[in-house]
């Protein structure tokens, strides 16, 4: 859906502007935004492994140093040599390759889901819901079973409402483009990614449109050049007026040299005129 704005007076979303065409409420300045909706299966999805990997990994380097400093420290430089030359870092890949194969069964397992997004003048905001939710696709994403008492019917199909989450514009520290997936990245601190918004192409410009209105002129958020409002430079435009004194001024003292060195042609032209 592109660009509207949602009247709450007759409920619908309409296209953006000063006056619902269908009931004449006012709507205001605040009223647009746009919304969509995706369906995602994390199994395939690079963000969902990212959310998992920038975690395990750090630990598992963690782990690693832990064990290397302890032997270092109790045997020295012998104790690291043993160390990697037996069956440590065999068996450290094998963690880590199990550790994968692990994550990809959960990510599996989870199913697909449905991700409802909006972005709006207070910011961005994404509710998810698991389509006939299971106590099995529960668990795998560390949700509790009894959760599914609060299953809707949508249609045909049962719809549970997981998670809803916002960034505000003014959390808002960094901000990245992937076109190619047509996916905007939103960091809150600038180190940490705080969620990804992942548009279609329809919604793709009036997304980066509303960054650019809400951010572009902040200095302290780190944007691409596309994204970076064009900052009036009218302080640093000279006035014409400005450029001409100098020739103007030049032009009469020429003139009045003219006069001084040949009075006769002065007066001619005196005559003349």
């Amino acid at each position: 859906m592109a660009l509207t704005a949602y009247c709450k007076k007759c409920g619908r979303e309409v296209d953006p502007g000063e006056i619902c065409p269908y009931c004449g409420t006012k709507l205001g300045r605040t009223a647009a935004h746009t919304v969509w909706c995706i369906e995602r299966q994390p199994v395939k999805d690079w963000l969902c492994w990212n959310a998992v990997m920038r975690l395990l990994l750090p630990a598992a380097l963690a782990v690693l140093l832990l064990v290397l400093l302890l032997e270092g420290l109790s045997g020295g430089t012998e104790a690291l040599e043993r160390l990697f030359a037996g069956s440590f870092p065999l068996t450290l890949l094998i963690l880590l390759a199990g550790a994968v194969v692990l994550v990809f069964l959960i990510l599996l397992l989870q199913g697909r889901d449905l991700m409802d997004f909006a972005v709006d003048n207070r910011g961005i905001h994404v509710t998810r819901y698991l389509p006939e939710p299971t106590a099995l696709k529960l668990i795998m994403r560390l949700k509790a079973p009894s959760l599914l008492n609060r299953t809707e019917e949508n249609g045909r199909t049962k719809v549970l409402k997981l998670e809803e989450r916002s960034i505000a514009w003014k959390e808002v520290a960094r901000v990245q483009l992937w076109p190619e997936k047509c996916t905007v990245l939103f960091y809150a601190p600038s180190w940490w990614l705080r969620l990804a918004a992942q548009c279609t192409p329809f919604t793709w410009d009036d997304t980066l449109g509303f960054i650019r209105e809400k951010l572009g002129k902040k200095k302290a958020v780190r944007l691409p050049r596309t994204l970076r409002a064009q900052a009036e430079r009218t302080a640093g435009k000279a006035r014409p007026a400005a450029h001409t004194a100098p020739e103007v001024e030049e032009a009469v003292e020429q003139i009045m040299m003219e006069e001084a060195l040949n009075p006769g042609d002065a007066g001619d032209g005196a005559r003349d005129i």
